[in-house]
C-alpha cells in the first residue's frame, strides 16, 4: 500500500496521540528538531528529506532507529554530517516538529503570521507556532503572560509541565484539570509542579499518557533532547493517520543485485539500495544487516531520490504458502499441469521459479518425471501468487544435509526436518538408525523440537543423526543413588540395565508433585525401586532439572504404635485392619512432629497408642509424623461432652476431646467459632503434642479468583474476586495448570482465573481454571448441550446438566435459549461446577491500521470507540484460511470479538 499525504484537518484527538507519544514516557520525553540552525535561514533552505548518515549517532546508539527512521521522513535534519542527539529542544521546535509529523506544512499560512504580542520567535518558525494556536495546542493567555526578558519564548527549552498541558487541553480535557486543579499528584516534587498546572498533570497521569522519573518524581522543569525526540515521534506513527508521500508499505518481493522490489498498492515498485540504506524491525532497535532481510516478508520503505533511504521489516514472516500435488507434464510458455485425481491443474511460473530436487539441487523442469509428489511453493501477497519454487518430494531419498527437527513422532518412527530453506521433509527410522549427541547414542524419545542436526538418508530411510548444537536432553531413568556431597546423581534408564553417573548443575531444578520447595533430600534413591524421573541434561552434560514421574511408596495412615527398638530402629505397628507390621528407620527417614524432626526428638513420643503416619518402601521408612492432625468431615459437634467426631477417607470416626473452645480458621472470615461449623463441612483437626485433645479446626474452602500479577519471588499471587484484592502466598500450595499439569507461579499470567483450596486460611492449590475460546458451532438447549470450534480448529461438546449462567449484551440466562451459533464464547465452570458461558461482543467496522497489541478501526459515528487492544493470540483469519493482523489492508470489512475488551478473534469478510 502506497502511503499518501494527507490534506485533511487533524482532529484533537489525532493531536493528542501525537502529544501523547512525546510525554507518555517517564524518562523525561520532549520533543527535538534539528532546526537550531534553520532558525536563521529562508525558506529556500528549508530541511530536505535526503537522508544523512551522522557522524555523532554512533552505530548501536539506542536513539540510532528512530533517528534514522525520522530523517528519512524528513521529520528531522541535521547539520554539517552531524544529528545532535544530545541537545536540548527549545517550544519553537517542538511546535515546529508536531506540526511536520502531523504533515500539516500545507496548512501554514501564505501571509503574514500574527501572534500574541510577548510570544517570540526565530522567524522560520512563525508561521508553526501560528497554526498551533489555530489547532487550540497552545493557550493564548497564558503563553501571552510569558514575561522572561533573558530568553526569548520560542527559544524556551520546552518542559514536562508545558508538553502536559498541550497535551490535556489538546484531548479536550480543559474541565477535568480545573476539577484536579486542587488535587495533590502524589509525586515527591509535588511542590515544584505550577500551580496552574497542577490539574494537567494530574489528567495526564489519571489517563496514563504522563509518567514519573526516577524517585517517584515529575520533573515538571525537566529538559529533553535531540533523540528523546525522534524516539517518542516514531513511537507515536502507529496511533496517527499521517502519511507520508516517501513512505511504502507493502510486501517485499526481491532484495539483491543492489535493488529492492516491493509489492504495494496492487502494483510492483523498484527501489535503489546503497550503504546508506538503514535495515531494522519493527519490534527491535537492533539494526540489520543487509543478509538479514528476506524476501516476501512485510516491510515499510522510505524513499528519497529513488532510494531506499530506510527499511523497517513489520512482519518477519515470508508470506508463502506450500501446496503437494503430482506432476502431470509441462506445456511452452511456462506452464505446469497436475494431477489431481479427477481432472488436471494449471499453473503458470515464470524464469525466476526455481526448480529443485530432493536433495535441493537445482534442476531442470524439463527433467522431472510424471507421477513426481512436487512441493510448490508461491508467495501469498499478491493476487498473482507468483510460484517461488518447485521441489520434487516423491520417490527415493539419498541425500545428506543438515537441518532443524520440527516433530518427533516415536508411535510412527518419523522425524520432520526443515533445512535452510525453510522446506520440511519428513523421513522413517528403523532398529538399524543410530541418534548421535557428541559421544553419546540417544533414544529418539530425546530428540526435541529446535534441535540442528546433521543427518544421512539412504532409501528415504534415516540411517543416522546427529545432533550438532548444544542442547538440552531428557533421559528418563530410575533414581539409584543420590551422593551426600551433592554433586553428583547415578541413574539406570528406563530399558536399559547399565547404571550411568552425572554431575548436577549448581541449581538443579527439582520438581515433585506435592512438595512446594523439594531439595535433592526429597529424593528417594534405591537399587529397586527408585523415584522414576525425567532428567535434563544440558549442553555441559550435567543434570539441570530432575522431574519425580512417579514412586513405588506405601503409605500408612493414623497407624498404632505397639512398641519401639532404639537399638535397632525397629518400629512394630498396627494398620488400621489390626494388623502388626514391623517397619525400620534409617537416617535418612523424614521425621515431623510437633516437638521437632530429629530422632532424639521424635524417639520418645513412639509409645504404646501413639497414632504414626508412615510411608515406606518395603519394610524401608522413607517418613515418619506423629499425627497431631486428623482430616475428614464433621459428623458431631456435642458441646455438652466437649467432643468432636471426624469421619476420616478410611471411613473410621475419630472422637476428639476440647477443653476451652478451639481455635476455628475460615478463610475470608474473622471472629468465628464452633458455631460457625455444620455436620458434614470438611476440616482439619489440629490436636495438642500428646494427641489427646482438640487445639484447632481449619475448614476446608475453595474459591475462584482472577490473578492480578505474580511475584514468584516471594511465592505471592494477587488475585481479586467480587471486588476484593487479597495476596497469597503458596509456599505451601501445589500449583496445577488447565490439564492437572505441575505449574510455577510465573506460569500464570494476569487476567487467568485459578481456583484456590484453603485450609482454614492456608492455601494449599491452586489450580488455572479451564478456559474455551471458539465459535458456537451447534446448540441444543432441550439436550443442555452446545458444540464449541475452539481457535485450534477442536470441535468440543459440553454438556451443561450440572447447571449453566449465560451472560450476553448485559443479561444473564440460566439456560441455553440465548446462544445461537456463530456465537462466539468462553466456557469455563465457577467453583461450584456451574458452566459460564461468556457470549462475546462484537464489532463490525473497517479496518484502519494495527501495531503488535493494538487494532484501530474507521468510526460509524463520533461516539464509537475506534482503537481496540489485542490479545497475544488473537486469531486472524478469512474463512478456514489463518491470516496475520499484518495483512489486513486498510478499508478491509472486518469483524472483531471481544472478550473482557480484548480482541480475541479477527474475522476478514
Amino acid at each position: 500500500m502506497v502511503l499518501r499525504h494527507s490534506k485533511h484537518v487533524h482532529s484533537k484527538k489525532v493531536v493528542s496521540a501525537v502529544m501523547a507519544g512525546l510525554i507518555a514516557f517517564g524518562g523525561g520525553a520532549s520533543i527535538v528538531s534539528a532546526d537550531e540552525e534553520a532558525a536563521n535561514a529562508t525558506a529556500a533552505n528549508a530541511p530536505q528529506t535526503a537522508i544523512n548518515v551522522f557522524s555523532d549517532v554512533n552505530a548501536g546508539f539506542w536513539g540510532e532507529k528512530y533517528i534514522y527512521q525520522l530523517a528519512a521522513q524528513g521529520i528531522v535534519t541535521g547539520s554539517n554530517g552531524k544529528f545532535r542527539p544530545n541537545d536540548p529542544v527549545t517550544q519553537q521546535e517542538a511546535v515546529t516538529m508536531a506540526i511536520r509529523f502531523l504533515s500539516m506544512q500545507d496548512q501554514l499560512s501564505s501571509g503574514a503570521a500574527t501572534l500574541p504580542t510577548n510570544v517570540k520567535v526565530n522567524d522560520y518558525f512563525t508561521k508553526y507556532v501560528e497554526l498551533a494556536f489555530q489547532q487550540n495546542l497552545l493557550d493564548k493567555q497564558k503563553e501571552s503572560g510569558y514575561t522572561d526578558e533573558k530568553v526569548i519564548w520560542g527559544a524556551q527549552k520546552a518542559s514536562r509541565e508545558w508538553i502536559t498541558e498541550v497535551l490535556v487541553r489538546s484531548i479536550g480535557r480543559t474541565a477535568e484539570a480545573d476539577a484536579a486543579k486542587n488535587k495533590a499528584t502524589g509525586f515527591a516534587d509535588n511542590a515544584k509542579i505550577s500551580p496552574d498546572r497542577l490539574g494537567y498533570v494530574n489528567v495526564a497521569v489519571e489517563l496514563g499518557l504522563a509518567k514519573g522519573v526516577n524517585g517517584n518524581k515529575f520533573d515538571p522543569q525537566g529538559a529533553v533532547t535531540r533523540a528523546q525526540l525522534a524516539t517518542f515521534l516514531s513511537r507515536a506513527q502507529a496511533y496517527i493517520t499521517t502519511n507520508y508521500e516517501n513512505q511504502y508499505k507493502g510486501s517485499i518481493a526481491s532484495i539483491e543485485n543492489g535493488k529492492l522490489e516491493l509489492y504495494a498498492n496492487g502494483k510492483l515498485n523498484s527501489f535503489k539500495l546503497d550503504n546508506s540504506t538503514s535495515y531494522f524491525t519493527s519490534d527491535s532497535e537492533k539494526r540489520l544487516q543487509f543478509s538479514e532481510i528476506n524476501p516476501y516478508t512485510q516491510a515499510v520503505v522510505v524513499v528519497n531520490n529513488g532510494t531506499a533511504a530506510y527499511v523497517e521489516i513489520t512482519d518477519s514472516t515470508q508470506q508463502v504458502e506450500r501446496l503437494d500435488r503430482t506432476y502431470a507434464r509441462l506445456s511452452p510458455d511456462n506452464v505446469i499441469w497436475l494431477d489431481t485425481g479427477s481432472t488436471f491443474e494449471e499453473l503458470s511460473y515464470d524464469p525466476s521459479t526455481v526448480f529443485l530436487d530432493q536433495n535441493g539441487t537445482k534442476i531442470d523442469p524439463k527433467t522431472l518425471a510424471a507421477g513426481s509428489l512436487l512441493t510448490i511453493e508461491r508467495e501469498t501477497y499478491s493476487p498473482q501468487k507468483k510460484i517461488v519454487s518447485i521441489r520434487v518430494k516423491s520417490g527415493l531419498v539419498n541425500k545428506t544435509g543438515a537441518g532443524i527437527v520440527q516433530n518427533v513422532d516415536t508411535v510412527n518412527k518419523r522425524v520432520t526436518l526443515k533445512d535452510s530453506t525453510g522446506y520440511e521433509d519428513t523421513y522413517t527410522w528403523d532398529d538399524a538408525t543410530v541418534i548421535r549427541y557428541q559421544n553419546q547414542i540417544l533414544a529418539p524419545g530425546e530428540l526435541k523440537n529446535g534441535y540442528t542436526v546433521n543427518f544421512t538418508v539412504k532409501n528415504s530411510v534415516l540411517q543416522s543423526l546427529e545432533v550438532t548444537q548444544s542442547v538440552d536432553r531428557a533421559v528418563q531413568a530410575m533414581l539409584y543413588s543420590v551422593e551426600e556431597n551433592g554433586k553428583t546423581i547415578t541413574y539406570k534408564r528406563n530399558g536399559s540395565t547399565q547404571l550411568e553417573t552425572k554431575y548436577l548443575a549448581e541449581k538443579p531444578e527439582i520438581i515433585m508433585s506435592g512438595v512446594a520447595k523439594p531439595v535433592l533430600s526429597d529424593l528417594l534413591a534405591d537399587a529397586v525401586s527408585g523415584d522414576q524421573v525425567t532428567l535434563t541434561i544440558n549442553s555441559e552434560e550435567k543434570i539441570s532439572k530432575i522431574e519425580v514421574t512417579g514412586r513405588q511408596i506405601e503409605q500408612l495412615d493414623a497407624a498404632t504404635v505397639v512398641n519401639y527398638d532404639s537399638k535397632t530402629r525397629w518400629l512394630t505397628v498396627k494398620d488400621a485392619n489390626n494388623q502388626p507390621l514391623v517397619i525400620v528407620l534409617d537416617d535418612k527417614t523424614k521425621l515431623e512432629s510437633s516437638y521437632g524432626t530429629t530422632l532424639d526428638r521424635v524417639e520418645p513420643l513412639l509409645v504404646s497408642g501413639r497414632k504414626v503416619s508412615v510411608s515406606l518402601i518395603g519394610t524401608r521408612v522413607l517418613s515418619l509424623e506423629v499425627v497431631y492432625k486428623v482430616e475428614g468431615k464433621i459428623s458431631s459437634i456435642n458441646t455438652s461432652k466437649r467432643v468432636i467426631s471426624i469421619l476420616t477417607a478410611s471411613g473410621k470416626v475419630e472422637e476428639i476431646s476440647y477443653y476451652n473452645s478451639p481455635i476455628v480458621e475460615i478463610f475470608g472470615r474473622s471472629g468465628v467459632t464452633l458455631t460457625d461449623l455444620r455436620i458434614g463441612d470438611e476440616v482439619i483437626a489440629q490436636l495438642s503434642n500428646n494427641q489427646d485433645y482438640l487445639q484447632s479446626l481449619k475448614l476446608k474452602t475453595s474459591a475462584q479468583f482472577e490473578v492480578v500479577s505474580t511475584e514468584p519471588t516471594r511465592n505471592r499471587i494477587r488475585v481479586k474476586s467480587n471486588g476484593t484484592t487479597s495476596d497469597i502466598y503458596t509456599d505451601k500450595s501445589i500449583l496445577t495448570g488447565e490439564s492437572g499439569q505441575a505449574i510455577l507461579i510465573a506460569d500464570l499470567r494476569p487476567g487467568a482465573l485459578v481456583n484456590i483450596t484453603f485450609q482454614g486460611l492456608t492455601p494449599v492449590a491452586v489450580a488455572e481454571v479451564k478456559l474455551t475460546l471458539g465459535e458456537v458451532t451447534s446448540v441444543d438447549a432441550s439436550a443442555n448441550a452446545l458444540t464449541v470450534k475452539d481457535y485450534s480448529g477442536n470441535s468440543q461438546t459440553f454438556g451443561v446438566s450440572g447447571g449453566v449462567k449465560v451472560v450476553k449484551n448485559g443479561s444473564t440466562a440460566s439456560n441455553l435459549s440465548t446462544v445461537a451459533s456463530g456465537d462466539r464464547v468462553e466456557i469455563r465452570k465457577d467453583i461450584q461446577g456451574v458452566t459460564i458461558v461468556q457470549v462475546m461482543e462484537k464489532v463490525d467496522r473497517a479496518f484502519w491500521q494495527a501495531s503488535n497489541t493494538e487494532i484501530q478501526v474507521k468510526r460509524k459515528s463520533i461516539n464509537d470507540n475506534f482503537r481496540y487492544v489485542l490479545s497475544d493470540k488473537v486469531f486472524v483469519h478469512q474463512g478456514d484460511t489463518t491470516l496475520s493482523v499484518q495483512s489486513l489492508k486498510e478499508n478491509d470489512n472486518i469483524v472483531l470479538y471481544l472478550n473482557n475488551g480484548v480482541v480475541v478473534e479477527i474475522v476478514k469478510q
